[in-house]
C-alpha cells in the first residue's frame, strides 16, 4: 500500500511497477467524490505507470522485468518514514533489491542495488520511464496550456507535443542534469535521475499493431551511465519520481532540494511568464493570507491598477480634455462639414491649442491586453486557483458564471444553451464598461461610434465563456478606472453625465452623422511620424534615417 497525506495507491509486486496513485486532496468534479487518478496499471483505460529497471551489456544477463514477481521484505505499507523494500534474485549470482520511500507530499525515491555473485564482471545501465495508453480525454485546450512529453536537459527545456512524437516516433537527448515527464493540465509524473551524471533521454512513441490511437503508447524514458561490477561488488543508484499536482512553490522546493534545474517549469506560465508568474506569486501570497482567492484577485486588480496609474493617469486627462473640447468639435463641425479637409485641420489645430493628445487614450488598452493574458493563464493552468470558490454562486473561479440571464439567474426553471450563459458578474461587468463609454470622448467617426457603443456587449458576451475569476478582475479593473476618470474629470471642471444624453451629446451625434467622418488618431500618427522624420514645420529637413537590419535571434525559453 502507499498511504500519505497527498496520496494514496499501491505497489505492483509483478514488475515492481508505480501503477496505482490518486490524489487524496483533489476531485475530479467540483461537488463530486471520485478522487483524481494519476496512475492505473497496464490495460486498464488510459493506462500510465512508471518503472525501473536495468539494461546489461551482456544479452545473456537474466534482468527483472514485467512479468518478475518480487518479494516484499519488512514493512508493506509505503508512508512517510516508511520504506519499502523489494527483493529478486535471478538465479545467476545476481541479487537485485529495490528501496522505495516516500516524503509527506508528492516525492518518491527509488534506490536500486545490486549484488554481483557471478564471480565475473558484470556492467549495468538504470533506466526509468513512464508509460502511457492513449491521449487524455481533456487535451482539447492543450493550446492554452501543454500537455505531453517535455523536460529540462542540460542546459535546454524540451517539450514534443503528441502529435509531434506520433510523426516522428522518437527523439533523443543528452546531458549531465535535469528531468523527464509526461504532464497534464494540473498533475504532473516526472522522472528525476541522480543529478551530475551523463544520461540519455527519450521521448517515444510505439503505435498500436491494429491502428488504434487509443492503444498507441506513449513514453518517456532516461538511461543512466554505466555501472561497472567486479565480482563480489554491489551498488546502488537513487533517482527520483514527482507524482501529484502542479503546485508551484512545492515544485521549487523540490527544485532546490534536489539540484534539478527549472522543475517550475512544469507549469505553462506562458510568453508572458515574466508577468505572470510575480502576478501568481502575489496572488498566491493574498490568498493564502486571506484564504479566499476571489478576493485575492481583487486586491491583486487594485495592486496592478495602483502600479500602471501614472501611465493612465495621463491617459485619462487626455480624455478629459477631449471631453471638454467636445462642445467646440461640434461648433467646427457646423462650420467646415462640408468639407472635410478643412475640418480635420481646424479640428487638429484645436487639439493642439488645447493640449490634446488622443494617441494617450491608446495606453490604457495596450496595457490591458498583456495584463489580460497573464491573469488568464494564472486562472487557466495554476491548480491553487481550480475548484476556488468566491462567495455565493461562484463556486468555482477557474470556471465562468454558472447562472443565466436568459433564465432570470435560475428563477426560471429550465437551462439554457452554454453560448447564452450570460451571468451575473458578466452583467456586472457590462453596467460598468457603459458608465465607463460614457465618460470617454465621443467618436469622430460614425463607424467608430457604432463600434464603441456595441463594443461593451461584445466583451460581455465574450467574457461571459471565461473564467469567472477573469471577470471579477475585469470588472473590478474597469471599475477603478471609472473612479479614476471621475475624480480627474471633477478636478478639470468637466461635467459629469451617466445617465441619458445631453444636449451637446445629441448635437454631436447629428453633426457626425451629417458631417465627414474624420481620423484623428490616424493624422495624429502620421503627423508625428512626419516631425520625427523631417522635422517641425519650418525647419530644415533631416536625411531619414534607414531602419536597421533585423537580426535573427533564436527564441529560448527560460
Amino acid at each position: 500500500m502507499i498511504d500519505n497525506p497527498e496520496l494514496s495507491g499501491s505497489l505492483n509486486l509483478k514488475g515492481a511497477r508505480l501503477d496505482d496513485i490518486a490524489l487524496k486532496q483533489y476531485k475530479t468534479t467540483l461537488n463530486g467524490e471520485e478522487t483524481v487518478k494519476l496512475l492505473s496499471p497496464r490495460g486498464s483505460e488510459f493506462a500510465r505507470y512508471i518503472d525501473h529497471g536495468w539494461v546489461a551489456a551482456d544479452k545473456n544477463t537474466r534482468l527483472p522485468n514485467a512479468d518478475t514477481i518480487w518479494q516484499v521484505r519488512g514493512n508493506q505499507t509505503l508512508g512517510m518514514d516508511k520504506p519499502v523494500t523489494l527483493t529478486w534474485d535471478n538465479g545467476q549470482g545476481l541479487r537485485f533489491e529495490r528501496i522505495y520511500t516516500i516524503d509527506n507530499d508528492y516525492l518518491f525515491s527509488v534506490t536500486q542495488n545490486v549484488v554481483n555473485n557471478t564471480g565475473r564482471e558484470v556492467t549495468l545501465y538504470p533506466y526509468g520511464l513512464i508509460t502511457q495508453t492513449g491521449l487524455p480525454k481533456d487535451l482539447e485546450n492543450a493550446w492554452i496550456s501543454y500537455e505531453g512529453p517535455m523536460g529540462y536537459i542540460g542546459e535546454e527545456y524540451q517539450s514534443l507535443s503528441y502529435k509531434d512524437l506520433e510523426k516522428k516516433g522518437r527523439e533523443e537527448f543528452e546531458g549531465n542534469q535535469g528531468w523527464i515527464a509526461l504532464t497534464d493540465k494540473y498533475w504532473h509524473t516526472s522522472l528525476i535521475p541522480t543529478q551530475g551524471r551523463d544520461a540519455k533521454y527519450r521521448f517515444n512513441f510505439v503505435r498500436d499493431p491494429a491502428g488504434f490511437i487509443n492503444r498507441a503508447r506513449y513514453q518517456v524514458e532516461y538511461t543512466g551511465a554505466p555501472i561497472v561490477l567486479a565480482a563480489g561488488q554491489n551498488s546502488e543508484v537513487t533517482s527520483h519520481i514527482y507524482a501529484g499536482a502542479k503546485r508551484v512553490l512545492l515544485l521549487e522546493e523540490y527544485e532546490e532540494q534536489l539540484g534539478a534545474p527549472h522543475m517550475d517549469l512544469a507549469v505553462d506560465f506562458g510568453t508572458f511568464y515574466f508577468m505572470t508568474k510575480p502576478f501568481f506569486y502575489i496572488l498566491h501570497f493574498f490568498g493564502e493570507h486571506i484564504g479566499n482567492m476571489g478576493v485575492a484577485i481583487i486586491l491583486l486588480t487594485i495592486l496592478i491598477r495602483s502600479a500602471v496609474f501614472p501611465l493612465t493617469n495621463a491617459s485619462y486627462k487626455s480624455f478629459a480634455k477631449m471631453k471638454k473640447v467636445a462642445p467646440k468639435i461640434t461648433e467646427i463641425r457646423e462650420i467646415y462639414g462640408d468639407d472635410k479637409q478643412k475640418l480635420q485641420q481646424e479640428i487638429m489645430a484645436l487639439y493642439q491649442k488645447e493640449g490634446v493628445n488622443p494617441l494617450a487614450g491608446c495606453f490604457p488598452i495596450l496595457l490591458q491586453i498583456p495584463i489580460f493574458f497573464a491573469l488568464y493563464k494564472i486562472l487557466f493552468v495554476t491548480i491553487e486557483v481550480r475548484h476556488a470558490p468566491f462567495y455565493g454562486w461562484i463556486e468555482d473561479l477557474s470556471a465562468k458564471d454558472p447562472t443565466s440571464l436568459f433564465n432570470l439567474f435560475g428563477a426560471l426553471p429550465y437551462d439554457v444553451p452554454s453560448f447564452l450563459q450570460i451571468g451575473v458578474w458578466p452583467c456586472v461587468m457590462l453596467l460598468v464598461m457603459l458608465v465607463q463609454k460614457k465618460l470617454n470622448p465621443p467618436p469622430q467617426d460614425p463607424i467608430q461610434r457604432d463600434m464603441m457603443n456595441f463594443f461593451p456587449f461584445i466583451i460581455c458576451i465574450v467574457m461571459a465563456q471565461f473564467a469567472a475569476g477573469l471577470v471579477i478582475y475585469w470588472t473590478f479593473s474597469a471599475f477603478i478606472s471609472v473612479l479614476q476618470q471621475m475624480i480627474i474629470m471633477k478636478r478639470m471642471g468637466v461635467p459629469i453625465h451617466l445617465f441619458g444624453e445631453t444636449e451637446e451629446e445629441e448635437k454631436m451625434d447629428k453633426a457626425v452623422e451629417k458631417g465627414p467622418a474624420v481620423h484623428p488618431l490616424v493624422d495624429m500618427a502620421e503627423k508625428e511620424a512626419e516631425e520625427a522624420l523631417f522635422g517641425q514645420e519650418g525647419e530644415e529637413p533631416t536625411k531619414p534615417i534607414s531602419p536597421p537590419k533585423k537580426k535573427k535571434s533564436k527564441k529560448k525559453r527560460k
